[in-house]
């Protein structure tokens, strides 16, 4: 790459990034305190990052994706430890085989719930104890709200029966002239639901991922206690 090349792309990078300054000056300060502290939890804490990174650049709609595989994430996890908890091996087993025991520990409950449904999961995750009543509902809420019409692209679960504004024109005698007006539903309105998604999203993710966030944090706390020396165990 010449000095001329670098120049360019230099000058589009910068660009790029002021770009993102409104979003950033926006959105930073909500995610402040999850992104600034680790869960010392490191099957979670890469996922933490990049969700918060997401909203602090305006990138909402991966944020909101990158939720949902945080979430399924979370309960599994969440679910596999909680099931591991009590299978304890011999001394004179464990030793030399650390590897082996490791795996061994956590094989019986990745068969339970590695493959399960988000459904099944939150379900789950209630009875044990790992989520409050309260907390079984909302998620169940948001699985039908950002899981199911994100990862599905089900227009459907994410407009509902919302409707907007539009206008027909045509042009004419080199003026646009008024056709029709209507208020169609956006679900069966193609054209606009790449930009209310968008929009829909800088409001939504911030807020589903800060639940979540919390979430992930009560059920740290559950498993493992409080952190204590940065440390995480297993």
């Amino acid at each position: 790459m010449n000095e001329e090349e670098k120049k360019k792309l230099t000058e589009e990078v910068n660009k790029i990034i002021q770009s993102r300054f409104e979003f950033i000056y926006r959105n930073y300060l909500l995610i402040r305190d999850a992104y600034k502290n680790d869960y010392y939890w490191p099957e979670l804490d890469p996922l933490r990052d990049e969700i918060c990174l997401s909203i602090m650049f305006g990138l909402c709609q991966a944020a909101i994706t990158l939720t949902n595989h945080f979430l399924e994430s979370l309960l599994k996890n969440a679910l596999i430890i909680l099931n591991g908890k009590d299978k304890k091996e011999k001394e004179e087993d464990i030793k030399g085989r650390i590897i082996t025991s490791f795996m061994k520990k956590y094989e019986e409950g990745i068969g339970l719930y590695g493959n399960a449904k988000l459904n099944k999961t939150i379900n789950c995750a209630c009875s044990v104890g790992l989520i409050t009543k309260e907390q079984k509902e909302q998620l169940h809420q948001f699985r039908e709200r950002f899981r199911n019409a994100y990862s599905h692209a089900d227009k459907t679960k994410t407009f509902g029966k919302s409707t907007m504004p539009v206008a027909g024109l045509k042009f004419e005698n080199t003026e646009f002239k008024l056709v029709e007006k209507g208020e169609p539903e956006i679900a069966n309105f193609l054209i606009g639901q790449g930009l209310v998604q968008a929009i829909m999203a800088q409001n939504d993710a911030p807020r589903y991922f800060l639940y979540i966030d919390r979430l992930a944090r009560d059920i740290r706390m559950r498993l493992f206690g409080s952190i204590d020396n940065n440390s995480h165990e297993d």
